[in-house]
């Protein structure tokens, strides 16, 4: 499933969304990378904010990275985690995975396979917050959420040292 513009308006309002200008990054992204009509959420907390305040990164702003033998490659900036402006969310141009940034350290660590899995994650956990019913009911929503998005995304789940695992690890761990 991919999640519209039309379901991130109706959970997080017409200001809680922002459309990516794919027009401006027609020149980096390879066909396809993006689906029609990209949006992401302005925020979701403690998950992700499009607010970003690294110095010298702006949303949406193009990163030319070398990792390795492969040569450099383009990275356009989605966003980052609301808790460390140094961890960006960067689109791969190539391949469309999401990727988290640590600009501290810098270390690459894989979050999803397609900007739409990485929306599709951040929906149903904004939706999740929404509705957040605490403790035991917490927990098994959030299970049958990962049960659901590991069929979208089964390579979020892979390491369970992954930013994903770790997010619902401790969502799982409130049934006190």
């Amino acid at each position: 499933m991919s999640v519209s513009l039309a379901e991130l308006t109706a959970l997080w309002g017409a200001d809680g969304v922002i459309e990516v200008p794919a027009g401006l990054l027609g020149d980096v992204l390879t066909p396809g990378v993006l689906p029609a009509g990209a949006a992401l959420p302005v925020e979701v907390p403690i998950l992700f904010t499009a607010d970003v305040t690294a110095p010298g990164m702006t949303p949406f702003g193009k990163l030319k990275i070398e990792i390795g033998d492969e040569g450099p490659r383009m990275y356009v900036i989605l966003g980052s985690s609301p808790d460390d402006a140094q961890m960006l969310y960067i689109l791969d141009s190539q391949n469309g995975s999401v990727i988290l940034l640590d600009l501290s350290t810098p270390n690459f660590e894989h979050v999803n396979a397609s900007f739409a899995a990485f929306v599709e994650f951040l929906y149903r956990l904004g939706q999740l917050i929404a509705t957040d019913p605490g403790g035991r009911a917490r927990a098994e929503v959030a299970a049958a959420i990962r049960a659901e998005l590991t069929r979208v995304d089964p390579s979020a789940f892979t390491d369970p040292e992954s930013w994903w695992s770790i997010a619902f690890d401790q969502l799982e761990s409130t049934a006190a």
